[in-house]
C-alpha cells in the first residue's frame, strides 16, 4: 500500500483576539492544493472546543464563506490530500480528530511511517481500535496513550517519536496549543511564519506567502514548534540542542521537491524552487545539447527547466504546449485509465509554434511514459519534424515510501526498459536525463543533505519490512549503457 503526499497548514493567534483562523487555514491550504486535490479537510479550536470539517474534491468545493463563518476560533490546521488506489475513501480524509482522556486532539501528516503495520497491530492488542487506515491515526492513538503518562503534549511527542519510524512532517492541535514537527531526516517540508500575532506552520513557504505572513524559517529536522498563548517554544526531539553541521550532515530533503511536488515560488531549506529547476535546466543543457529550432516546456514543471535549458543553449524558448487548467495532475491519478483519459483532456499542441520545425521538450521527469507518449504524439501530429526529449531529473528506479503515492517497480518504465527502449515506447527521436549529481547541485543554496531514494535507492529512513523482500536493486549502467550506441548520450549523464 502507499501513502499520500499531502500538503499542511497551522495557525494560532497568540493574542487570542483573531477568530478568523479557518480562513487564514483556507487562503494557507489553497496556495497548497497542488500538493493533494482529492480532499480537503480544516479543524478550528472554538474557545477550547475543536471543531472539524472535511471533503472529498478540491477545497473550494467544501469550503465556502458560510462554512467558513461558521467555523470560529482563534487556531485551526488544515490539510489537502490526494488519493492513492488502494485509499480512495473520505474516511482517510484530514485532519483526524479525536476525544480522549485528556480532552482533543487534531492532527495533520504528510508522509508515512515505515512501521505502522507493526505499531497498529501492538496497539491493536492493547485495546486500541481503528477506523482508517491511515497512519495518521496511528500517531493519535500513540499520543493518546503517551499523553495520560506524560505531564505535557510536548513529552508525548518525544516519546511517540521513538517509536515512529519514516518520513514526516506534522500540524496537530489541543484546546490550549498548535504544534508541529519534522521527522529527524527532514524529509518532508515544514516550516514557520508569522502574520502579526498569529504564528503559521505550512508544508511551503508559499502558503505563509499567500496569507500575507513573513516567513521566519524551516522547521528543523527532529524539531518539534509548540506555539501556544505564551508564545513560541522549540523542542529538539532527537538531540537537546541544535547543531547547524548536524541539519547540514544529516538533513535530507526529498529532492522530488524540486522536481515537481513544490510551487516553484516556495523556498525550502534555503533553496528556491524556480532557481533550482531554472539550473537543473542549465545543467541539462551543458550535459546532453541538442541541435534544435526552438525549446519548449512540459507545463508546468517543466518550464523553469526549459527556460534555464534554452538560455544555455542559446537556442529560442516557444510555447507548444496548451495546458487545460481544469485538469488535476495525471501522475497522481488513481488508476491508468484515468491517468490515459486525463491526459487526452489535459493537453494541446499549438501548431504554429511547433510545424516544421525541430523541437528539443524538457520535462521534470518520466514515470510511466504515458503522458510523454501522449504528448509527443500531438506535437508530431501537430508539424513538428523532430521532437527530442530532455528529462530535468534522473530516471526513477525506485518507489517512494515516505509519503508519495508512486507506481511499484514494475510498473517504473525505467526499472523494466533500458534508455534506448524508453525513447522508442515514447517515440522520441532522442532522449537523456540529468544527472544525480547535476540534480543536487541544481539546489544551490540547500542546508542540508538529500533524499535520493527514487533514483538511487538509498533511504536514510529505511524501508518498510513488507518491502524489503521484494524491492529489486536495478543495474543504472545497464540501463545507460544499452542506449550510447543509440543515442549518444554519455552512460554517466
Amino acid at each position: 500500500m502507499f501513502h499520500d503526499e499531502c500538503g499542511v497548514f497551522a495557525a494560532l493567534d497568540v493574542s487570542g483576539r483573531r477568530m478568523d483562523a479557518s480562513k487564514l487555514a483556507w487562503y494557507g491550504l489553497f496556495a497548497l492544493q497542488h500538493r493533494g486535490q482529492d480532499s480537503a479537510g480544516i479543524a478550528v479550536n472554538n474557545s477550547g472546543t475543536i471543531l472539524c470539517q472535511r471533503h472529498r474534491g478540491l477545497l473550494v468545493e467544501g469550503f465556502d464563506d458560510v462554512m467558513l463563518n461558521m467555523m470560529q476560533g482563534h487556531a485551526a490546521v488544515g490539510h489537502v490530500r490526494y488519493p492513492s488506489q488502494d485509499d480512495p475513501g473520505i474516511e482517510n480524509a484530514q485532519p483526524m480528530l479525536i476525544k480522549y482522556r485528556a480532552g482533543q486532539m487534531a492532527l495533520a501528516l504528510n508522509g508515512s511511517l515505515n512501521n505502522s503495520d507493526e505499531l497498529r497491530q501492538d496497539l491493536q492488542e492493547k485495546g486500541a481500535i481503528f477506523q482508517t487506515s491511515s497512519d495518521a491515526e496511528v500517531m493519535l492513538s500513540l499520543l493518546a496513550r503517551n499523553r495520560i503518562l506524560t505531564d505535557s503534549v510536548e513529552d508525548a511527542v518525544k516519546m511517540m517519536i521513538k517509536d515512529i519510524r519514516g518520513a514526516y512532517s506534522v500540524v496537530m492541535m489541543t484546546p490550549g496549543k498548535v504544534l508541529g514537527f519534522r521527522d529527524p531526516n527532514g524529509i518532508r517540508p515544514l516550516c514557520l511564519g508569522r502574520l502579526d500575532d498569529v504564528y503559521i506552520l505550512a508544508s511551503e513557504s508559499c502558503a505563509i506567502d499567500s496569507v500575507g505572513g513573513e516567513f521566519i524559517r524551516d522547521v528543523r529536522p527532529g524539531e518539534l514548534i509548540s506555539i501556544s498563548a505564551n508564545g513560541i517554544k522549540t523542542i529538539m526531539t532527537v538531540d537537546d540542542e541544535f547543531n547547524p553541521e548536524t541539519y547540514a550532515n544529516n538533513g535530507r530533503l526529498c529532492l522530488f521537491e524540486f522536481v515537481y511536488f513544490a510551487r516553484p515560488d516556495s523556498t525550502i531549506d534555503g533553496a528556491n524552487v524556480y532557481a533550482a529547476r531554472n539550473m537543473a535546466g542549465k545543467l541539462l543543457a551543458r550535459q546532453s545539447p541538442c541541435d534544435a529550432d526552438v525549446v519548449i516546456g512540459a507545463p508546468d514543471s517543466g518550464l523553469a527547466a526549459a527556460i534555464g535549458f534554452a538560455q544555455e543553449a542559446g537556442i529560442p524558448y516557444g510555447q507548444g504546449l496548451l495546458k487545460n487548467r481544469y485538469v488535476g495532475r495525471t501522475f497522481i491519478q488513481p488508476t491508468q485509465m484515468q491517468r490515459e483519459l486525463t491526459v487526452a483532456m489535459k493537453f494541446a499542441a499549438l501548431t504554429e509554434a511547433v510545424s516544421g520545425k525541430k523541437i528539443v521538450m524538457i520535462d521534470d521527469s518520466i514515470v510511466r511514459g504515458t503522458t510523454t507518449r501522449h504528448i509527443i504524439r500531438l506535437l508530431k501530429n501537430a508539424g513538428a519534424l523532430e521532437v527530442h526529449l530532455r528529462i530535468a531529473s534522473p530516471p526513477v528506479f525506485y518507489p517512494c515510501f515516505y509519503g508519495v503515492d508512486t507506481p511499484s517497480q514494475e510498473e517504473l518504465s525505467a526499472c523494466n526498459m533500458t534508455q534506448e527502449e524508453i525513447r522508442e515506447m515514447i517515440d522520441a527521436d532522442s532522449l537523456a536525463f540529468l544527472s544525480l549529481d547535476g540534480l543536487k547541485e541544481s539546489a544551490a543554496g540547500l542546508h542540508c543533505g538529500h533524499c535520493t531514494g527514487c533514483f538511487d535507492g538509498q533511504f536514510p529512513a529505511g524501508v518498510p519490512h513488507r518491502q524489503e523482500s521484494i524491492l529489486k536493486t536495478i543495474d543504472q549502467k545497464r540501463f545507460f549503457g544499452e542506449a550510447k550506441a543509440n543515442t549518444g548520450v554519455d552512460k554517466d549523464v
